[in-house]
This record gives C-alpha cells, structure tokens and sequence, in this order.
C-alpha cells in the first residue's frame, strides 16, 4: 500500500458496511469480511463455513481503522483492548 493512501480509505474503497452497532462488514468485489467488536473477532465466509480469526492475532492498525470505520457509519463498538505489548511488560528489570 502506497504511503498516500491510509487504511481508512482502504476501508472506505472496499465498501464498508454497518450489520448492527457493533459488526463492521466489508466488501472487495467479491467476498465479505465482518468484524464483531463484542465477540472480538474476524470472520471470512468461505465455502462450508467461515474462518474466524480472534482479534490478538491481527493487526492492530487494522482494528483501529476498521472500528474508526464503524463508528463513522453510526456504529458504537466497544472499546479494543490494550495492546499485547502493554499488558505484557515485566515489572521490574529481567529476572533470572
């Protein structure tokens, strides 16, 4: 991706959709993503089913612009969690 091109235009492009207050859908042409905020999760209908991906497997940056994006068309999703890397931080220095 170009660098004058943001991720919110990229959602913008691919056809954003609201599904309810907290499900983002979004269309490329060709298939559907959805992303529920309340059960933190991404899901890909494919044939036979779906792939689900849980929310800490992906890209944070694509979270923000895809919840910024749900937001903009009048969704009210829950807040992300914090990053893994802040959750995760030692205390105090190494240990042994």
């Amino acid at each position: 991706m170009s660098d004058d091109i943001s991720l919110k235009d990229s959602f913008n492009a691919m056809g954003a959709r609201m599904q309810n207050p907290s499900v983002l859908g979004m269309h490329n042409g060709a298939s559907w993503i959805y992303y529920d905020f309340t059960n933190r999760v991404r899901m890909t209908p494919m044939e036979g089913g779906q792939k689900i991906a849980p929310f800490a497997e992906l890209d944070r940056e694509v979270l923000v612009a895809a919840r910024d994006a749900l937001i903009d068309l009048g969704g009210k999703p829950p807040a992300l969690p914090p990053e893994a890397s802040t959750l995760n931080k030692p205390q105090r220095g190494l240990n042994p």
